[in-house]
């Protein structure tokens, strides 16, 4: 099996197409990634981490530039919703769990957002949309909107990203200790306060 690259020291890569595969939208490839939160999909503080795996949406340049700011979204502790990500006409695009944006401020999450970014070297405006995996079982993709990150109708932006979740089921979900290794045992839970790093509100 191929390696795959190395793109942060925070986060690991599980799959990464280098360039374009198909015709969709421009030049429109995707990366998945994995971090460790202690925040669900929500952004509520969990009892024990999870694992979550969220994709990068690349276009036909293939601007690295973007995994500066996951990295600070991840240290702001505002990644966990995130399902896709991606830059595209030095716009900068989140699509969230559905089940975050009906259920947050959507509004100041898109503050922060921003402002977790601001240091990096280029202003990316940034724009939040949604995904529900069960969309597609409906005629008008429920609570489905992937705004600008790729360059094409919405319907087959939408097939695109429902398949590759599909594979990759993303999201935040329990880790699955391989059957060699010990699970969680009686590990004690950690105390009950937020990590470094991630803000209590």
């Amino acid at each position: 099996m191929a390696q795959t690259p190395h793109y942060s020291t925070l986060f690991s890569c599980l799959h990464d197409e280098p360039h374009e595969y198909g015709r969709l939208g421009r030049g429109s490839h995707y990366s998945v990634f994995r971090s460790v939160e202690w925040l669900d999909v929500v952004r509520a503080r969990l009892e024990r981490p999870e694992i979550h795996d969220f994709a990068v949406i690349w276009d036909e340049d293939h601007d690295t530039r973007v995994i500066e700011a996951v990295e600070r979204l991840y240290l702001a502790g505002l990644l966990s919703p995130v399902q896709f990500i991606g830059e595209r006409k030095g716009n900068l695009t989140l699509v969230v769990a559905a089940r975050f944006y009906f259920a947050s401020d959507i509004a100041d999450y898109q503050r922060q957002v921003q402002a977790a970014i601001a240091p990096l070297s280029d202003h990316w405006p940034v724009e939040i949309g949604m995904f529900d995996r069960s969309g597609a079982k409906h005629a008008q993709w429920h609570q489905t909107d992937a705004m600008g990150l790729i360059a094409a109708d919405d319907f087959r932006v939408n097939v695109y990203l429902a398949n590759i979740d599909s594979l990759w089921s993303l999201g935040t979900k329990p880790y699955v200790w391989p059957a060699e290794a010990p699970g969680w045992g009686n590990m004690p839970a950690p105390p009950p306060q937020a990590p470094p790093g991630v803000p209590v509100r």
